[in-house]
């Protein structure tokens, strides 16, 4: 079933299944990019004591399960079949037309009850104030708001203020803490502030200084930031969102982590995808470069360019090969002029199915072909998707290549790429 916003559905979903979400100890998470981050350097650091943590994100990467997972492990195809199943007879014995991104999250949310986890991280699907993720009471979460920018403008608003007014929809009455990225621009962090007035919630703005490789205040002392796993600039950023949290949360009680805990958990935190820089083996001998980023709108798009000029490209005049695949519908000039040169060389694709998203359709090759074209005369259509690093491979490693455009392509080639070196 295809994006159809609303609470009411899933809540009478869950209230036959016995309310599980009320039992449930939330941090949730919205905004437009970086949000997977901050979910991701929550939950490592989290595990670094003996505090069992949930994380229900979306979409998938590789696998459907890989949405839920308790101490980063997915859910057993037992279990996640089992609780869907049913969910599904629950939703169709009282007529309720949930969509499929709510039967994902009542399952998430099901398992995670089940299980008995300590902490629950939630990141949202889309929006915020309508999405099936905002059944979390107030008084049971913690929040965080990332970057916020123009995507989903025909759900959201066209413009940023009205987007960052769904997304700090999250702060809901008994909400207690935000925190929220600083580099946002000025109308969004107001629009959050009042929010969070409105509710009664302390918010903290992180430093929007990103030249600033540390965070200074904190419960545990200086955090230094000079060197985080995660590829790119703005990790500066999400990551002190993510500390922020923490922090709220260690002086109330909530938790107890110390400073080895919090740097051991920030250096060792994974997000697959974003930024993620792999040899590809097509043999033993044939190799290239390849960095997979999922960026798929305009503001994702501009940071990918900042980092492919400052640590991929060995100069301005270099060429790059992309492959790229788009979701059917999205707006390409934002997203493809940032990163493409003259001088680059674009393969355009298509990605497969989606499971559990059937409606989630790539644009046609040839159709992107056409607009790459503004940019690049250097323009290829390639509809055979697994075929296309297998025979770049080929050219050796002075062929750098990145695959972007949605994180459904970068999914799938990343799902050949890991069965291939098993």
């Amino acid at each position: 079933m295809p994006i159809d916003l609303g609470l009411l559905r899933l809540t009478q979903l869950l209230s036959h299944l016995g309310n599980p979400h009320l039992n449930l100890k939330v941090l949730h998470i919205a905004g437009t990019n970086g949000k997977g981050s901050v979910c991701s350097y929550l939950n490592s650091v989290l595990q670094q004591s003996t505090y069992k943590t949930g994380k229900f994100t979306s979409p998938h990467l590789c696998h459907v399960r890989d949405s839920i997972t308790v101490n980063q492990v997915p859910i057993s195809s037992h279990d996640f079949t089992t609780i869907k199943a049913q969910l599904e007879q629950l939703d169709e014995r009282y007529s309720l037309k949930c969509t499929e991104f709510e039967l994902m999250t009542a399952t998430a949310l099901s398992y995670f009850n089940q299980v008995k986890c300590s902490w629950c991280i939630l990141e949202v699907g889309l929006g915020g104030r309508l999405d099936a993720t905002n059944v979390i009471p107030g008084k049971n979460k913690v929040c965080g708001i990332t970057k916020i920018g123009l995507d989903h403008e025909s759900f959201l608003g066209n413009d940023l203020p009205s987007i960052a007014a769904e997304k700090a929809g999250i702060l809901v009455e008994g909400t207690r803490f935000v925190a929220v990225d600083g580099t946002n621009d000025d109308a969004v962090v107001r629009v959050v502030e009042d929010k969070a007035r409105s509710v009664g919630a302390e918010i903290v703005k992180t430093n929007p200084d990103t030249s600033i490789k540390s965070v200074v205040t904190s419960s545990w002392g200086p955090i230094d930031l000079s060197e985080l796993p995660l590829n790119g600039e703005y990790q500066v950023t999400n990551v002190q969102v993510a500390i922020q949290i923490l922090d709220y949360m260690q002086r109330t009680g909530m938790i107890q982590l110390d400073s080895n805990q919090i740097l051991d958990g920030i250096q060792t935190a994974e997000w697959p995808g974003r930024l993620q820089f792999i040899n590809y083996h097509y043999s033993p001998r044939k190799t290239t470069p390849v960095l997979f980023d999922g960026a798929h709108n305009g503001s994702a798009a501009v940071e990918l360019a900042k980092y492919l000029d400052t640590e991929f490209r060995f100069s301005k005049d270099e060429p790059l090969t992309f492959v790229i695949a788009i979701t059917n519908g999205k707006t390409l000039e934002p997203l493809l002029s940032p990163i493409i040169r003259p001088q680059d060389k674009v393969i355009c694709t298509e990605f497969g199915s989606v499971e559990g998203m059937p409606w989630i359709k790539p644009m046609d090759a040839y159709d992107l072909a056409s607009q790459v074209g503004h940019f690049t005369k250097n323009v290829e259509v390639n509809r055979d998707l697994f075929d296309i690093l297998p025979a770049l491979a080929q050219s050796g490693p002075e062929t750098k290549v990145v695959v972007c455009g949605s994180l459904y392509l970068v999914g799938q080639l990343l799902n050949v790429h890991y069965d291939n070196v098993r």
